[in-house]
């Protein structure tokens, strides 16, 4: 099925001028952390460099749940917070760094669901800022993110390399209120005799702050119901977030419903720009609602459980 998604989307990028693109996915259960499909390119015939594993690429927005998740769980911000999306400018090394947003313009205070469902870029820095980036950095290694990443002024934009598979993993242990097991694509080995050599059984920890995990979940969702990732509507609950690198060379959208968390990412192996007009929500949404229709067909439709189930991380 996201072999067939792929190919066929590949095409249909290719008629809207994305030439040479090309795609990765992977699909996790969250309730196990199974991998339940991975797609590491068009055609393995033609490549067989695996997107989805050895690929490092920036996440550009995609990155931000990380920043506002680990807001939530200092237990000072909530989905209500209001945020300033204003002018900044920051002292980064030996020169100064002024983050823009995608279109150029402010939008002055703003709620912190707003900020994220229209992907601001200044709020995520001003949180990531706030709590530290370090402490986001510690976030990303506790969600099994371990590209090499530094505590620069830009990191909440995504301004570093990271696998599909590190992305849908990370977005996976969300989905299952912050309990993370290894991501694996082997259940079990058993020798001829039937004993067991290996055995990946989840056994689940849990890694994050429930409710700081719900209310990414909670704040992802409106990014879907009238954010940037209104095109990865499904018909039922779903938390996501789009990602466009600055220049457009990589495009991505990561959403999860509670029974499957599915990573998408579009982009060029010489790393050059895939046209003026990409973007995750205009040309990645798509692709994850179709592969997402056909492989929740039978499933039944589960909403995310509301923070208000998880009692609220103290402030620290």
């Amino acid at each position: 099925m996201a072999e067939r998604t792929i190919k066929k989307w590949h095409k249909t990028l290719k008629g809207k001028g994305l030439n040479n693109n090309q795609i990765a996915l992977v699909a996790i259960d969250p309730r196990t952390h199974f991998i339940k499909a991975l797609v590491g390119g068009v055609d393995s015939k033609t490549s067989e460099f695996n997107r989805a594993t050895q690929a490092h690429r920036q996440p550009g927005s995609s990155f931000k749940p990380f920043v506002y998740y680990t807001a939530f769980a200092t237990g000072k911000f909530t989905p209500r917070t209001t945020t300033l999306d204003n002018p900044v400018r920051y002292r980064d090394g030996n020169g100064w760094y002024s983050p823009r947003n995608y279109d150029n313009t402010f939008m002055g205070a703003i709620s912190v669901r707003a900020a994220l469902a229209q992907s601001r870029n200044i709020p995520a820095v001003k949180l990531g800022k706030a709590v530290g980036m370090n402490k986001v950095i510690e976030i990303c290694r506790t969600l099994g993110i371990m590209s090499p990443m530094l505590p620069v002024s830009s990191l909440p934009l995504g301004a570093i390399g990271v696998t599909p598979l590190e992305m849908a993993s990370a977005y996976a242990t969300f989905a299952n209120y912050g309990w993370r097991s290894p991501s694996t694509i082997i259940a079990r080995v058993t020798d001829g005799s039937g004993n067991v050599l290996i055995d990946n059984t989840p056994k689940p920890r849990l890694v994050l702050n429930p409710w700081a995990a719900a209310a990414t979940l909670d704040v992802m969702q409106t990014v879907v119901q009238q954010g940037t990732g209104k095109g990865a509507a499904i018909g039922r609950p779903v938390a996501g977030k789009t990602g466009t690198t600055s220049s457009e060379k990589d495009i991505w959208f990561i959403g999860t419903v509670p029974q499957l968390t599915t990573a998408i990412w579009v982009g060029r192996d010489d790393n050059r720009q895939l046209s003026n007009r990409a973007t995750g929500g205009g040309m990645v949404a798509p692709i994850w609602r179709d592969f997402m229709q056909k492989a929740l067909k039978g499933v039944p439709v589960e909403n995310f459980k509301p923070p208000s189930k998880f009692p609220r991380p103290k402030s620290k």
